[in-house]
């Protein structure tokens, strides 16, 4: 594992300087664990949108029908563009590492956002996001995982080219993910797999999580 590396500060300045670029990419479609956590949402449900990036295409997927959308971004310029592409959402520049609500959201999102984080600094933002949810609500997760299965995962913590940009980008096993957040008090709902190839990011072995958070008898 790469020691000294100030992840936050990294992946702000690269998703700062490529927003504009991101912004011309080939975005993917809704796919069905995302339409399954909309259909599994009370109606008019608060959704945090992790990483929200450009706004699309979740954030006006949320927006148009009809849930009330907090989209959260690192890079102040991904912001800007965010506002512009849906209104009627609200974006805000914020850290995954600064999140400080508590019961508040039906539905937290991440979408390929928490790759981002190593992993001291992805189990402190699993504690932020589970503490943010409602009793009951959900938690979707998109990520990449390994490539290659007993891999050490050390060799998964890599500095990345995207759009032109140097960041910090790391691989997770279903393994760990559903340690970390059963372990805090979330169901797992269902999985899915599914082999990505962009001309922005290549080739990605992505998976996907659906997650519920436990009822807590007060």
């Amino acid at each position: 594992m790469k020691e000294n590396i100030d992840v936050i500060s990294l992946n702000k300045k690269a998703w700062n300087n490529a927003a504009k670029k991101y912004e011309q990419a080939k975005y993917g479609k809704i796919n069905a664990l995302a339409e399954l956590f909309c259909e599994k949402l009370p109606e008019n449900a608060f959704i945090l949108d992790l990483g929200s990036g450009t706004g699309l295409p979740f954030a006006k997927y949320f927006v148009d029908k009809g849930f009330k959308v907090l989209g959260i971004d690192i890079s102040p310029q991904m912001v800007k563009i965010s506002q512009e592409n849906v209104p009627k959402a609200e974006f805000r520049e914020l850290s995954m590492t600064d999140l400080d609500f508590v019961n508040e959201f039906d539905g937290v999102f991440s979408n390929y956002s928490m790759l981002l984080l190593n992993p001291q600094l992805f189990k402190d933002v699993g504690k932020r996001i589970v503490k943010s949810l409602k009793n009951n609500g959900l938690f979707y997760l998109a990520l990449n995982e390994p490539r290659e299965e007993g891999g050490n995962l050390d060799d998964d913590d890599v500095i990345v080219n995207i759009l032109g940009e140097k960041m910090y980008s790391r691989a997770y096993t279903e393994e760990e993910i559903i340690t970390i957040f059963t372990s805090l008090g979330l169901n797992l709902l269902k999985i899915h797999r599914e082999i990505i190839s962009s001309k922005e990011f290549g080739i990605e072995h992505c998976i996907r999580f659906l997650f519920k958070k436990k009822l807590i008898n007060k």
